[in-house]
């Protein structure tokens, strides 16, 4: 009897020791990986980082709560995908995508950005439309901005906040100010389609709207809602048309 005990507790030493070593294998391969090409059917996760041996971020694929480190706590965050970084760790662009059913319609919007370094987007592939019982607003296209240098944002920002502040004609004095003076980002571009209602009206243009260094319309090639062709060039305040392509009425 005696002995069959002593191989119960050998069996079961052995057992301990094999639990203990797989254990310790399954946590070392949950850091580094000790079989190479490993395969899942299914991962569920939050958030998912790609991060250089130093650590470094490169790149983040999320849902809305872990988009952005260390602000879960801060106000709520509608937008999830993929993110990229340089190699100091910064945003440099990413696909986002955002989209909810709303009273009398909806609010969407997905984009392919390219960021400025240390900056917001410069270059965005992008698709948004806004429906709700007062209107609607679709675009579809290319947008290329022009933005100061990341040594400028702080001073950059602060005029935003300003300029939110301010009623509409001193507003645009003061963009129009911020702008020949670098210190404000200027749409320079945009190729696709702008459609929705407005004021009752309805609108679909579709062409290349061009812009000067200052954000103000300079020309504009488009097709209009009665597929009308124009072909404008304004002054260099964007107020006024100073040449328009005048065809035969069919």
């Amino acid at each position: 009897m005696e002995t069959t005990l002593l191989r119960q507790m050998r069996a079961l030493q052995i057992c301990v020791l094999a639990l203990f070593v797989c254990t310790v294998l399954l946590s070392i391969n949950c850091f580094y990986p000790l079989l190479p090409g490993q395969r899942f059917n299914v991962i569920d996760a939050e958030r998912i980082n790609i991060r250089e041996k130093n650590g470094t971020l490169r790149a983040v694929l999320s849902n809305s709560l872990g988009f952005h480190e260390g602000q879960r706590a801060k106000a709520e965050t509608r937008i999830a995908g993929l993110m990229f970084y340089n190699e100091e760790g910064q945003e440099t662009g990413g696909l986002v995508y955002l989209g909810r059913a709303i009273p009398g319609g909806q609010d969407s919007d997905v984009s392919l950005t390219m960021d400025q370094f240390r900056q917001d987007q410069n270059i965005y592939l992008h698709h948004e439309e806004f429906k709700d019982t007062q209107g609607l607003r679709v675009e579809d296209g290319l947008t290329v901005n022009a933005r100061p240098d990341w040594t400028t944002a702080r001073e950059e920002y602060a005029a935003y906040a300003e300029l939110e502040k301010l009623p509409q004609e001193q507003r645009d004095e003061l963009q129009l100010k911020s702008a020949k003076a670098g210190k404000i980002r200027a749409n320079r571009l945009f190729f696709g389609v702008q459609r929705g209602t407005k004021g009752g009206a309805t609108y679909d243009d579709a062409g290349l709207f061009i812009r000067n260094k200052w954000g103000r319309n300079t020309i504009r090639l488009y097709v209009d809602n009665d597929n009308r062709p124009h072909f404008q060039v304004y002054d260099p305040l964007g107020k006024t048309i100073i040449y328009e392509l005048k065809l035969p009425q069919p």
